[in-house]
C-alpha cells in the first residue's frame, strides 16, 4: 500500500477551517502538521484541530522530511517567503489567492516552481464547483453554439458605512498587503475566465475607492485600495469578456457568471462566494427572440463527486467539495496521474492580467499583455 501524502498547513484561520476538512476528505492524504507564528498558538491550534505536530516557524515546517505538501493559507504579503522556502525544500505547494502581493513576487514563485519540478496549485477553486464544472462541459459540447461573450460579477457588502461584516479581513484595507477588490475578488473571477476561454491578450479597467471609512471595534479604518473594479478583457481567441468586482455594495447579489452564444445562454449564480451546495445553473435556448425564461438545469452526479473523496456536495462547509477536487488533482498529479490545476503558470498569467488592469485604470488606456 502506498504511504499517504503528508500535509502541513500554515494558518489556523482559513487554512484550518476551510482547507483542513477538504484535505481530510481525501483518501491517500494525511494532515500531519499545522504552523502559526508563535509556539503557544501553534500548540493550541494543533490540539483544537487534532493535528499531530505544531510548528511556529514555517522554514522548519518546509525543511521537515516528513512533510510532502505545504499549504500556505496566509495573506499575500506573507506567502512569498513561505512558498519559496517550501519549493526550495522540494515540497509540493498549495498557495492562496491573490497569488502574490505584486508581480515581482509572482514571477519569482512561478520561476522557482518551474525550477523544482514540483506540483504547485493555487486556491482558485471556483472552476471545481459542480454547477460551474457542468457549465463548462456544456459549453465545450456546443450547448450555446458559437461563443459571443461572457460577463462575471462578484458584488458583496464585506464592508459598509454601518459595519464591517468580515472583521478578520480588515487587512484588505492596506495596499502593502497586495489587496483590492480587483486583486482579491477579481483574481478568482479572472482564473475562471482563463479556465473557460484561455489566456487574456489585453485589458481595460476602471477602479476606484468609494467607501472611505470602515467601522471596526469602535474605531475607524481608512482603506487605501479600490473597493470596486470594472474590467474589460479581450482573450487571445478574440472573445470579449467583462468582470465586475465590488466588496462594499449594499444589497449586492453575490456571484453571477453568464455566457452566451448563437444558440443560447448559461448562467451560474450563488448568494455569496460560489460553493457546491448553493450555486445554481440556469439556461435558455431561444435563438428566435431570446425571451424564453432561464430554467434551472439539474447538475449531473458526475460533477458532484470526486474520486477517492468523501466530501458531500450538499454540505455547507466553506468550499468543501470544490477545494477537495483541487486537492485531489494535486494528490493524483503527485502520484503520476493527470495534471494539477489551476497551477502556478495559470496563477502567474492571472496575476499579470490583474496588474495590467490596475495600470489600465491608472493610465486610462488598454494594456496589452
Amino acid at each position: 500500500m502506498t504511504a499517504p501524502l503528508r500535509v502541513g498547513i500554515i494558518s489556523a484561520a482559513w487554512g484550518a477551517k476551510a482547507h483542513l476538512p477538504a484535505w481530510r476528505s481525501l483518501d491517500g492524504v494525511e494532515v500531519t502538521a499545522i504552523c502559526t507564528s508563535r509556539p503557544e498558538t501553534a500548540a493550541k491550534a494543533a490540539a483544537e484541530f487534532g493535528v499531530a505536530r505544531a510548528f511556529h516557524d514555517f522554514r522548519a515546517m518546509a525543511a521537515d522530511p516528513d512533510i510532502d505538501i505545504v499549504d500556505c493559507g496566509t495573506r499575500p504579503a506573507l506567502r512569498h517567503d513561505m512558498v519559496m522556502a517550501a519549493l526550495d525544500a522540494g515540497k509540493h505547494v498549495y498557495n492562496g489567492i491573490p497569488f502574490a502581493k505584486d508581480l515581482a513576487d509572482a514571477r519569482a514563485m512561478a520561476d522557482a516552481w518551474r525550477r523544482t519540478g514540483t506540483v504547485a496549485v493555487v486556491d482558485a477553486f471556483m472552476q471545481a464547483v459542480p454547477a460551474i464544472s457542468q457549465m463548462k462541459a456544456m459549453i465545450d459540447a456546443g450547448w450555446i453554439g458559437d461563443l459571443f461573450g461572457a460577463d462575471v460579477a462578484f458584488e458583496v457588502p464585506l464592508f459598509s458605512a454601518a459595519q464591517t461584516n468580515v472583521p478578520g479581513y480588515v487587512w484588505f484595507a492596506d495596499a502593502a498587503n497586495g489587496a483590492s477588490a480587483g486583486r482579491n475578488l477579481g483574481s478568482h473571477m479572472v482564473h475562471l475566465l482563463v479556465h473557460f476561454f484561455g489566456p487574456v491578450a489585453s485589458a481595460a479597467s476602471d477602479q476606484s475607492l468609494a467607501l472611505k471609512a470602515w467601522p471596526v471595534d469602535g474605531g475607524v479604518i481608512a482603506p487605501e485600495v479600490p473597493d470596486r473594479a470594472s474590467v474589460l478583457l479581450r482573450h487571445g481567441s478574440g472573445l470579449p469578456t467583462r468582470m465586475e468586482a465590488n466588496w462594499c455594495k449594499i444589497g449586492g447579489e453575490g456571484f453571477r457568471f453568464s455566457v452566451w452564444g448563437s444558440k443560447g445562454r448559461l448562467e451560474a449564480r450563488a448568494p455569496v462566494f460560489p460553493m457546491a451546495h448553493d450555486t445554481r445553473l440556469t439556461g435558455t435556448q431561444d435563438p428566435a427572440l431570446g425571451r424564453a425564461p432561464m430554467a434551472e438545469i439539474e447538475i449531473d452526479p458526475s460533477h458532484r463527486t470526486v474520486p477517492r473523496c468523501h466530501a458531500v456536495a450538499d454540505r455547507p462547509e466553506t468550499g468543501l467539495l470544490a477545494l477537495a477536487a483541487i486537492f485531489a488533482s494535486m494528490r493524483d498529479a503527485i502520484g503520476g496521474k493527470g495534471t494539477a490545476a489551476p497551477d502556478f503558470a495559470q496563477a502567474l498569467h492571472v496575476h499579470e492580467v490583474i496588474e495590467a488592469a490596475a495600470v489600465a485604470s491608472d493610465e486610462r488606456r488598454w494594456i496589452d499583455l
